[in-house]
């Protein structure tokens, strides 16, 4: 029997990066999956993948920053599968900038995606994760959610924000619906082109591993976060870097 047997997962940012991995893990491990992403041509593609290999899959075009979008991506999953039993919020947005230099506008974006999407997401899952016995709420953190950096401010904040909201949803969910938090540090994805070479290369010096992260060493930690070989995990923080924060 696969791990995620007959159950119902979303994953937002599932077009690319970690949330497309983790689409493809999920489904290879029996979930039907739901990938929401604004990027229409990935998020389909990876659909048509899933399905192609025998899985069931449906993408549902959402940007989590728009609470009409967040709801029909709920609503659609449960139209198509009947039910909700993860819930994986991985979008994000990371708009460089120091606290004094970046402008309200994309503070505010950067948190509305990064944070706020998140709360607003799970709220609207919560319901019908309750009636799940198998229910998860996962939420891509990051080593920004535990350690300093300086020039980003916004995500920054966001990260930190992730990760205790992670610890609150888990107090109230509690014992129905675990919640728990992935921690990556630097991962291949489009995300990482944004980070010049110089300061990437300073950061990779710093990981005892050496190397980057791939978003399939991420998948499997999603999948076993998912499944009932981690039902005693609630409330953590799961920290994937490569040894990065052991400094």
């Amino acid at each position: 029997m696969r791990r995620l047997q007959d159950r119902v997962a979303i994953i937002t940012g599932g077009a690319s990066g970690i949330g497309r991995a983790t689409a493809l893990r999920f489904a290879a491990e029996g979930a039907a999956v739901v990938i929401a992403d604004i990027d229409r041509d990935g998020g389909q593609a990876c659909a048509e993948e899933i399905s192609a290999a025998g899985g069931k899959a449906r993408f549902i075009e959402t940007d989590v920053g728009r609470e009409s979008d967040l709801q029909r991506m709920v609503d659609g999953a449960l139209r198509e599968y009947g039910g909700l039993d993860i819930l994986y919020n991985n979008a994000f947005r990371n708009t460089p900038g120091a606290a004094a230099d970046i402008t309200d506008e994309d503070w505010d974006g950067t948190l509305a995606v990064t944070l706020r999407a998140v709360w607003k997401g799970s709220k609207l899952a919560i319901p019908h994760l309750l009636k799940s016995e198998t229910g998860v709420i996962l939420i891509t953190g990051s080593v920004h959610s535990i350690v300093g950096f300086a020039g980003s401010a916004a995500y920054q904040a966001a990260k930190g924000g992730v990760l205790s909201l992670t610890r609150a949803l888990s107090l109230e969910l509690a014992p129905k619906v675990r919640v728990a938090a992935i921690l990556p540090g630097a991962v291949k994805t489009p995300g990482l082109r944004a980070v010049p070479a110089d300061e990437h290369a300073e950061f990779l010096r710093q990981v005892p591993l050496g190397r980057n992260g791939q978003p399939e060493e991420i998948a499997s930690v999603a999948a076993f976060l998912a499944s009932d070989d981690a039902s005693y995990i609630t409330g953590a923080g799961i920290v994937v870097d490569g040894g990065y924060t052991t400094h």
